[in-house]
């Protein structure tokens, strides 16, 4: 699962497009369900338990009206219908626009787009499987897609209240409209279905109010792992498959999927991912050209997303999956032959026999905290959150368990165990005012900080100077590109700066500091 957020006016126009009408272009005067009709896509639905609330029901059809009100303005879907009821019914215009509003307008961000696909095995299957094996493959992604999105609705919907902005939990219920695609920019199979988000969800008081979106999206990892692990456990217990750990990129964690399905077929289909790994090679081997070391995996993810849209082709006139389906197997038959095109499912039931008998099917809460601890200590740098051991738990049981179901909560106990008996703060303690547990920074126990205390203290006095470093570095380029056309008057000289412990140089240092960005997994 990836994500991109949605600013607020003309943004959803591309939705409307070219997302709503599969991978391709709206042709100009042709209407929403028309321009849907033509490129063999379904059209869009609305999904989530905020529904009822603006008068919709999960499964109806988004309109191009609704998406404009929701996503362009960030007013009610049907926000014409309800000013002409009102001002029928004698209210002044003032009165009968403020009654389509969704609470206070929003400044910046409309909504988040979801984009969840299953991994590569799963696409082999669904696109050169039978209509069966396709048809049960596509429910069961959209079966998981809608606990992963009740389990935001239920944990992860934050808003900011009254004067001082005070970050409360937000009723159980999102807003969201669902598109269907079938391929991706290169023509090749990508079943993948983008679910627009809207930030206007409802307080406690049942006013309307903004998502908070920074909590939600540091989780995003965390939910595209739950996304992974849920559905390779539907699929495997639907067709009594397993699934194997594969290392698409040398260092880096693994990918789980389906075993017996040739990795051959894997990379024949993920044409897209092929050049964006030789993008993301030659970006990285130019970042260690230039500063000496190697990426970090915060830096690697950015790199990633650079190289995904340095490769982005132009998107093309979208077919109906009939069409597509017929093309991707005789482009497999021509590259493969027919003997194994014809007995994927088969041959994927041999390869799970003895893996389902050998895997285990019971899991050691205690053994499993020690591991997760010490993989997460050691990619993030032995300072983490409560995000990073629960992402974590939940690949330790799709490695683990190979597909057999877990127990509900398995990777919530895991997290829990792993906070308790392995991990220590590693911030300033607050007692009037304690931190929430998703925003608590941990260590490990058997190697945790020297001085905590101060150790914080100047770690954050040097983030801030970094970021004042770069502000004034921005300030500088602006002027040396747009000089003034009077000469400022000299500024006078600094100050002699006192004797004390000297701050490194980030002068020839790129501006850091955080960023929201794509998921990785």
């Amino acid at each position: 699962m990836t994500f991109k957020q949605v600013s607020l006016g003309s943004a959803y126009r591309y939705y409307l497009r070219q997302v709503a009408v599969g991978d391709g272009r709206r042709p100009r005067g042709k209407n929403l369900d028309q321009a849907q009709g033509e490129a063999g896509v379904p059209p869009g639905v609305w999904m989530g338990r905020a529904l009822p609330a603006v008068g919709l029901s999960s499964g109806q059809t988004v309109t191009e009206g609704q998406m404009r009100n929701l996503f362009g303005e960030g007013r009610h879907p049907d926000a014409e219908r309800i000013v002409d009821d009102r001002l029928a019914a004698g209210d002044t215009p003032a009165v009968a626009e403020r009654a389509a509003c969704l609470g206070y307008r929003v400044q910046k961000w409309s909504g988040i787009d979801l984009v969840f696909r299953p991994p590569g095995s799963v696409q082999v299957l669904w696109a050169l499987g039978t209509d069966p094996v396709r048809r049960i493959l596509e429910d069961l992604h959209a079966r998981v897609l809608g606990e992963v999105l009740a389990g935001v609705e239920s944990e992860h919907l934050w808003v900011r209240v009254g004067r001082d902005s005070q970050i409360q939990r937000a009723r159980a219920g999102v807003i969201a409209a669902r598109f269907r695609h079938f391929e991706d920019r290169d023509g090749g199979p990508l079943l993948h279905d983008h679910v627009l988000l809207s930030v206007k969800v409802r307080r406690l008081d049942d006013q309307w109010g903004t998502l908070h979106t920074r909590p939600f999206l540091e989780y995003a990892v965390a939910l595209s792992e739950l996304y992974n692990q849920r559905l390779m456990e539907e699929i495997c217990q639907q067709f009594d498959l397993a699934t194997v750990p594969r290392y698409p990129t040398p260092g880096m964690r693994p990918v789980m999927e389906l075993a017996g399905i040739p990795e051959q077929l894997i990379d024949f289909t993920a044409t897209r991912n092929a050049a964006t790994m030789r993008q993301l090679a030659a970006d990285e081997q130019t970042y260690r050209d230039r500063t000496g070391r190697r990426p970090t995996v915060k830096i690697r993810h950015r790199l990633m997303a650079r190289a995904s849209q340095a490769t982005r082709p132009a998107k093309k006139t979208a077919h109906p999956l009939p069409v597509l389906r017929a093309r991707w197997r005789a482009s497999a038959l021509a590259r493969f032959g027919q003997a194994l095109i014809d007995n994927l499912l088969d041959a994927a039931r041999k390869a799970a026999c003895a893996i389902r008998q050998a895997a285990r099917t019971t899991v050691d809460i205690a053994a499993a905290a020690l591991e997760v601890t010490a993989v997460v200590a050691v990619h993030h740098g032995g300072r983490f959150r409560h995000r990073h051991l629960l992402a974590e738990a939940r690949r330790h049981l799709a490695r683990t368990l190979q597909g057999h179901p877990a127990p509900p909560l398995t990777a919530t106990a895991i997290t829990t165990a792993a906070i308790r008996d392995h991990c220590l703060p590693a911030d300033l303690p607050a007692p009037r005012r304690p931190l929430p547990l998703a925003h608590r920074t941990f260590t490990p126990a058997w190697a945790p900080e020297p001085t905590t205390a101060t150790s914080t203290p100047t770690a954050h006095r040097l983030h801030h100077h970094a970021r004042a470093e770069a502000a004034l570095r921005t300030v500088r380029a602006r002027t040396n590109s747009h000089p003034p056309r009077s000469a400022p008057p000299a500024a006078p000289a600094p100050p002699a700066q006192a004797a004390g412990p000297r701050q490194p140089d980030l002068q020839g240092q790129p501006p850091s500091g955080p960023r929201l960005g794509p998921a990785g997994r």
